[in-house]
């Protein structure tokens, strides 16, 4: 017996505790999905695959993401394919960050450094001697070197396995994988940016130890023939009050070029209306030459391929059709942050001293497209194009809308009278047109959307209707009939009160607009606003030398909302009680033009025909005929509300199905 006990004893001894080695314990599973999704780029160490493949293969995984090297020599042999280029894209990814970013650390990890123009002109010993020195660093960058390594292993990964991506398509490993070349790209694009110094068409680059070439696909020469000043990584960015941010998953990293103001110095720059985007979107991939794995490996030659997303959704690589990344609101957003809009709306109503006003501008939010049709937003009282921040980020979005129509948007001063805005808008907005399509036969100008909010919707709204004699007869009623028939001869005068409708929109949307006057611009703090308001000079010599030139006294200019010379203002023009409102709130607008209200309706506990939105009364909003009226619970801020949004998509959809159902536009 006791031989026996021994012998159970020796076992015992010899193969352990007789306890289980392995042992179950239930963990949370927020807990193991975030274990899981720890990689060399979300958590700074190893994924569990990793260090699974350089643990299976005998390899100590924390050795190795200090020396990858040549663990990942060793690896080939002992792991199939797919671990070990997945395994050594992640092991460079840790040594690219690991490298100091000695390249516009700045703008490569937050995108927000600048370079002035003049910093590359040519001809300055000291800046060529700078720029030499950058392109010689970036040639060597251990960082880089590194982030192209990255890129390289997984783009084999991706494309040159038995597998094919969409045989892994539901594996977390491909879209990990996918997200470091992503990663890489944008790191080896900041250098190439830097070794260039920002000169358009310098290619090949030496970079990293590569030479890299460069293509530009989906842009026009002109669109990008200038020198961008800086190159921001769209993920790196995040903004506030944007209620989302836009972007397609894909092949790809998605980033915004920074283009350089026009030059003051331009004596055209105040005369031309149009602003094409300084803030380019942009998605960059990177393509090593070679046919087969070794191929690529062993390559010291590769492209970086710049496409436009508006216009290229998708590339053809190693035989199959690959999605693009893209981000569709990091470019807006940045050029909302840095444009200082709201600011320039405020000074141009309340400066004091003012030589001249602005002239309306017209701001694309993309490069011109011929194919798309354009959607026009006029901002109100005291705004800017930032009043439409979630509404057109909105439709920036919505690949259905984007793919058809583009965004332009209209900034003017709001202090000059509603009739000077509509004659200015009116030429800015032709002079765009004429610029982009001389002959005029483009989509893009015609069936055209207006959109506008508050008095942008009352402008919006005589942009595309006849006035006729009706508007100069009543401006001029008052005045003996000399007097009128002098003013009436005056070109100033014509311009202003006969007008025609614009030819180029074939849909128009108000939103919240007081076409028949606002309550709240009679109650006393706007009354004490609209005394602050100053015009500028230029208006005012204008005005006087008109009043010397037909001799009208001042009992008659009283009559047309003159103030001591000063003619009304645009919050003056508003006042339900104004000569401007008698004279065109009943317009028709363009026979056969479809058009659309949208109102807000602060105390639903009103009934709807007494109720407003805090402004504008639904009387005054409301417009007969309108192809559809959406009231919602808002206030006068209705464009921004989501449901209001929602209404301007469905309005669009609206439209874009009619336009397709007559044949597009008749040939």
């Amino acid at each position: 017996m006791r031989g026996l006990v021994g012998l159970l004893v020796g076992l015992v001894l010899l193969g352990g505790s007789g306890c289980a080695v392995v042992k179950v314990k239930e963990r949370g599973f927020g807990e193991i999905a975030a274990e899981r999704n720890l990689d060399a780029l979300n958590g700074g160490k190893l994924s569990t695959s990793a260090a699974t493949a350089l643990g299976s293969a005998g390899l100590d995984p924390d050795q190795c993401a200090k020396d990858a090297a040549p663990c990942i020599q060793q690896l080939r042999a002992l792991a199939p394919i797919e671990d070990w280029l997945a395994t050594a894209s992640e092991l460079q990814l840790l040594r690219m960050n690991a490298a100091p970013a000695t390249l516009s650390k700045a703008a490569e990890s937050a995108g927000w450094s600048k370079r002035k123009a003049a910093a590359t002109e040519p001809g300055d010993a000291g800046v060529a001697q700078a720029s030499a020195e950058v392109a010689a660093q970036a040639a060597s960058d251990e960082r880089t070197r590194a982030a192209i390594e990255t890129a390289r292993y997984a783009y084999a990964y991706l494309f040159l396995t038995p597998r094919r991506p969409e045989q892994r398509v539901f594996e977390a490993r491909q879209q990990r994988v996918l997200h470091y070349y992503n990663r890489a790209v944008d790191v080896v694009a900041q250098s190439a940016f830097e070794a260039s110094r920002g000169q358009v068409g310098a290619t090949p680059l030496q970079v990293g130890g590569m030479n890299l070439g460069i293509g530009l696909h989906g842009y026009e020469a002109s669109e990008i023939s200038r020198q961008p000043e800086a190159l921001l990584a769209s993920d790196s960015l995040g903004f506030d009050n944007l209620r989302a941010v836009y972007r397609r998953d894909g092949f790809g990293t998605g980033l915004v070029a920074v283009f350089p103001r026009r030059s003051p110095q331009d004596p055209d720059a105040e005369d031309i209306p149009y602003r094409e985007t300084r803030y380019l979107p942009v998605t960059a991939t990177l393509r090593f030459a070679g046919d087969s794995l070794d191929g690529v490996l062993a390559s010291r030659e590769a492209s970086m391929d710049v496409y436009n997303p508006y216009r290229i959704d998708s590339e053809t690589i190693g035989g199959r059709k690959v999605p693009l990344a893209a981000n569709y609101s990091a470019a807006y957003g940045v050029w909302l942050a840095r444009s200082e809009l709201a600011r320039l709306s405020l000074s141009s109503l309340l400066r004091p001293k003012q030589a001249r006003s602005f002239k309306p501008r017209i701001y694309l939010n993309q490069p011109y497209d011929p194919d798309k049709r354009v959607i026009v937003l006029v901002h109100g009282l005291a705004s800017s194009p930032e009043a439409w921040v979630n509404l057109a980020n909105e439709i920036l979005g919505d690949e259905t809308l984007r793919k058809r129509y583009q965004l332009w948007q209209v900034f003017y001063p709001t202090n000059m009278g509603i009739l000077s805005n509509r004659l200015a808008i009116d030429s800015a907005l032709s002079k765009t047109f004429e610029h982009y399509d001389p002959e005029g036969d483009d989509i893009a100008s015609h069936d055209a959307v207006l959109v506008g909010h508050s008095m942008g919707g009352v402008i919006a709204r005589l942009l595309v209707s006849d006035s006729g004699e009706h508007v100069m007869d009543e401006t001029l009623r008052s005045f003996d009939p000399a007097a009128a028939q002098r003013l009436s001869q005056e070109p100033l005068v014509r311009a202003l009160t006969v007008f025609r409708p614009m030819p180029q929109f074939g849909r128009a949307v108000f939103l919240a607009s007081p076409h028949r006057g606002a309550v709240v611009s009679d109650a006393w703090p706007l009354r004490m606003v609209r005394k602050l308001i100053r015009l500028p000079f230029d208006v005012l010599r204008d005005t006087a030398e008109l009043i010397q030139r037909t001799q009208v006294n001042q009992d008659e200019l009283q009559k047309l909302g003159f103030r001591k010379g000063r003619p009304p203002t645009g919050p003056d023009d508003l006042s339900p009680h104004s000569l401007f409102m008698r004279s065109t709130e009943d317009l028709p607008i363009e026979s056969g033009l479809p058009y659309h209200t949208i109102v807000g309706q602060r105390d639903t506990k009103l009934p709807l025909l007494q109720s407003s939105d805090g402004a504008v009364p639904y009387r005054s909003s409301h417009l007969d005929g309108a192809l559809s009226e959406k009231v919602i619970v808002s206030g006068h801020s209705v464009q921004e509300t989501p449901q209001a949004i929602l209404e301007l998509r469905r309005i669009l959809r609206l439209d874009m199905a009619e336009y397709e159902k007559r044949g597009k536009r008749a040939k």
